[in-house]
């Protein structure tokens, strides 16, 4: 994760804020999800499964959902690789 982003939690939200660039990305409560699990140092694979143990019904979503939110935050910056 960039060291310059913030989560701000609402109650079924978040939004993230890049002190960098001014930016904010609201995000639904999956994707606050995400990114506590990838905070925490989950991997995107780990961060899948745990998301399919908390959401059955959305298990063909889930992958590619996971996928294409890292891929979004990589893309603006806010999660890096190490």
């Amino acid at each position: 994760m960039a060291k310059h982003v913030a989560l701000v939690r609402e109650s079924e939200a978040a939004v993230l804020l890049d002190k960098k660039s001014g930016r904010y990305f609201r995000l639904n409560r999956i994707g606050a999800d995400v990114f506590d699990l990838l905070s925490a140092g989950k991997s995107p694979e780990e961060i899948t499964e745990t998301l399919l143990a908390r959401f059955p019904a959305a298990r063909e979503r889930i992958p590619d959902d996971v996928r294409r939110l890292l891929g979004q935050l990589r893309a603006a910056g806010i999660v890096v690789d190490r």
